[in-house]
């Protein structure tokens, strides 16, 4: 058995067949060569600031030569750690890659992997000379990039950028109306940089939002997006810390934005920290998780937290796996306060966190694609705003 460096793998001259990572989100730990076109491949994973919590959630490489060749992959190195305790599989029997042949239109690879001893396994034969392979379907930095240059000229629309990453990355904040002094609707995705529905999503939002059908909801409130938190881990393949290892998603209420260190190790946290400023009617993060999907509660606004369940069951192909909101946990440790948390129990604003699982929707019937998140872009956008206006 033949063990293979990381990035770029020619992984044996006389197969022809080679695996690649060296290009935007790419991603995959060691590789070995079990034979000529079977090969196993680690995931990478990513841990936090003290080398705790890796989490296995992402992998993403390109397989080259194998045109007409069944090539089977094992993905493993699957167990991780999620708030420091053992964390469940990622890659599982119930989550199959997606492969593309040109990196823009992509697919699932059936409905299952095959699934033993912690290890994942699939075949495919590629009918083209390159083909990507992703646990889901990649939403890259630079493809937020083309999205913002496309909509910038729109009348409506307003683009700050609040902050640089750790790797001097722009963090953008989209404003979107056409009355300034209205209600104000907040909407953020892609805190961890593996949740990529979060970011079809956040593009399916803004599209409906600039579109001539939303004009009377932008004649009604103000809506802000932060559509990238961790452009970084977005660019590089990373899961969920950014460079320096900071989960964006924690540490919210250790992060100050007046602090040099909090600056230089946390950016992307002091930056949306300084630029998130209330009143607002609601605020709203978006997440991936493998199965289930759910909405949290609130300590002090469950009344918002019961309407936004409701009409997200009713109107969108949110398909929850609770009855209602999740009822809050306890009080959170220092330093691993979450976004929504730290807003609804520090400064009392009505905020929360939805997740969405990437495995098969009963509601859709099939496993989620990329078009489905953007439609629901445009449905949440209509929930969100039916619960700002008390409708």
């Amino acid at each position: 058995m033949k063990f293979l460096p990381f990035l770029v793998l020619p992984l044996a001259a006389c197969s022809g067949i080679s695996i690649r990572t060296d290009f935007e989100g790419g991603s995959l730990g060691k590789v070995e060569q079990v034979s000529e076109t079977h090969f196993r491949c680690a995931v990478a994973g990513q841990a936090d600031q003290n080398g705790r919590n890796r989490q296995a959630s992402w992998y993403f490489f390109r397989l080259d030569g194998a045109k007409g060749r069944e090539v089977t992959i094992t993905m493993t190195d699957l167990r991780g750690e999620y708030n420091f305790k053992p964390g469940g599989l990622c890659v599982r029997d119930d989550t199959p890659p997606v492969i593309s042949s040109d990196g823009k239109t992509w697919r699932h690879l059936g409905e299952k992997n095959e699934f033993a001893k912690d290890e994942a396994t699939f075949k495919v034969t590629p009918e083209s000379d390159t083909l990507w392979i992703a646990h889901i379907e990649p939403y890259t930095a630079s493809r937020l990039d083309r999205f913002l240059g496309e909509i910038r000229s729109s009348p409506h629309l307003k683009d700050d950028v609040i902050g640089k990453t750790v790797e001097g990355r722009d963090l953008h904040l989209l404003t979107i109306t056409e009355s300034p002094g209205a209600p104000v609707v907040w909407l953020m995705c892609r805190q961890h940089a593996w949740e990529t529905g979060t970011s079809f999503v956040g593009e399916g939002a803004i599209r409906f939002l600039l579109s001539a059908e939303a004009r009377p909801l932008r004649q009604k409130l103000v809506f802000k997006i932060l559509p990238m938190v961790d452009p970084d881990g977005c660019a590089r393949g990373g899961v969920r810390f950014n460079r320096h290892g900071y989960d964006v998603n924690r540490n919210w209420d250790s992060a100050d934005p007046e602090n040099p260190d909090s600056r230089r190790l946390m950016p992307e946290i002091c930056a949306a920290k300084k630029a998130i400023t209330g009143p607002w009617a609601v605020f709203l993060t978006l997440h991936n998780q493998e199965s289930g999907e759910w909405l949290s509660s609130s300590e002090k606004h469950q009344a918002v937290a019961d309407r936004l369940f409701a009409v997200l069951q009713q109107k969108s192909t949110f398909n929850p796996s609770e009855k209602g909101p999740r009822p809050p946990g306890p009080k959170y440790t220092p330093g691993r306060a979450t976004v929504y948390e730290y807003l609804d129990r520090e400064k009392g604003l009505p905020a929360f966190l939805m997740e969405q699982g990437i495995t098969r929707s009963s509601k859709l019937g099939r496993l989620p694609t990329s078009q489905d998140r953007l439609e629901f872009g445009k449905q949440l956008i209509q929930v969100l705003a039916d619960v700002a206006l008390g409708r």
